[in-house]
């Protein structure tokens, strides 16, 4: 299982941040893992603009050692070259001063010396606020999947277990059936009615990356969604808001009159009362962390004021 953690680039002294000359003494990264990357730049006042340059997965990691220059000018040995892969990848780094959360300070405690591999910031969640940035950006769903199918090729302990991982993380199998069972429905649209199947996708509510193999497998974690909506729920520009007896959707005001549009509003609810509640439970809790990214996001995407 890959672990996550974040790393500091320094843009005026080393240069653009270049995906396969990172170099690090820090034992903790290891290949596979994913990394958020954060630079720094001379700002017109003297101090530091940071930016977030992507979220990536280390693809190789090179024994050195490596001889670079300090920010003294002085000799300085890296043990480490990593080469990384693009996992979300905007066009171009995105200014954190965009975001609401912005505070300069902070970030500068938190992340100017990111060469360590430390796991992020949970409180405030940075991970939270930087998917909500990074959503809708460099998003390559098929270099991706094939990452994904690789790494259970590598990880399955045996061959029925390998087989139920890759029939979920491409939405068919044994994981899309008890999905359907789940919902009661059919091989229905959970939210719009749609039937037709080939326009039907099992998805996870909890990122499949992000997610251990009982919960890649488990129904709870899943709905069967049309695929404007997939689209939309995957992007964390539509979520649902428990009430009552029902999760109703909740959608960013940037998506909503393209939604519209698509017969997608506010308030459509997804119904759960013939659940068990142990099923119940389970489903809030993933749905819950997800509205939780939905609100990251949509604070992210509000104008400052």
């Amino acid at each position: 299982m890959s672990r996550t953690y974040f790393a500091y680039h320094l843009t005026h002294f080393f240069g653009p941040f270049s995906l396969n000359s990172y170099h690090t003494n820090s034992t903790n990264a290891r290949e596979g893992d994913l990394v958020y990357v954060v630079s720094g730049d001379q700002a017109d006042d003297g101090g530091k603009d940071y930016s977030l340059e992507g979220l990536f997965r280390i693809h190789r990691r090179v024994e050195g050692p490596f001889e670079l220059k300090n920010l003294k000018g002085e000799p300085a040995r890296y043990h480490y070259k990593l080469v990384l892969a693009p996992v979300r990848m905007p066009d171009g780094p995105i200014p954190l001063s965009r975001a609401t959360w912005y505070d300069r300070r902070e970030v500068h405690r938190y992340f100017s010396s990111g060469q360590n591999f430390n796991p992020l910031p949970t409180d405030p969640d940075y991970k939270a606020r930087f998917d909500a940035l990074l959503s809708g950006y460099g998003q390559t769903a098929t270099n991706d999947l094939a990452e994904d199918l690789a790494e259970i090729e590598r990880t399955a302990p045996n061959a029925t277990q390998r087989e139920a991982l890759i029939q979920a993380r491409i939405g068919q199998g044994r994981f899309r059936a008890d999905v359907t069972q789940l919902w009661g429905k059919g091989e229905v649209c959970a939210l719009t009615g749609i039937s037709l199947p080939e326009l039907l996708i099992a998805s996870h509510i909890k990122p499949w990356r992000e997610s251990n193999d009982e919960e890649r497998l488990d129904p709870a974690n899943g709905l069967l969604l049309a695929v404007h909506a997939d689209k939309l729920f995957d992007r964390h520009l539509l979520s649902f808001q428990l009430q009552r007896d029902a999760m109703r959707s909740v959608i960013a005001p940037i998506a909503q009159p393209v939604a519209a549009k698509i017969n997608l509003v506010p308030g459509m609810p997804l119904s759960i009362e013939h659940m068990p509640l142990s099923i119940t439970r389970r489903l809030e809790a993933y749905m819950s962390e997800h509205h939780a990214r939905f609100l990251a996001r949509k604070a992210a995407m509000a104008p400052s004021v």
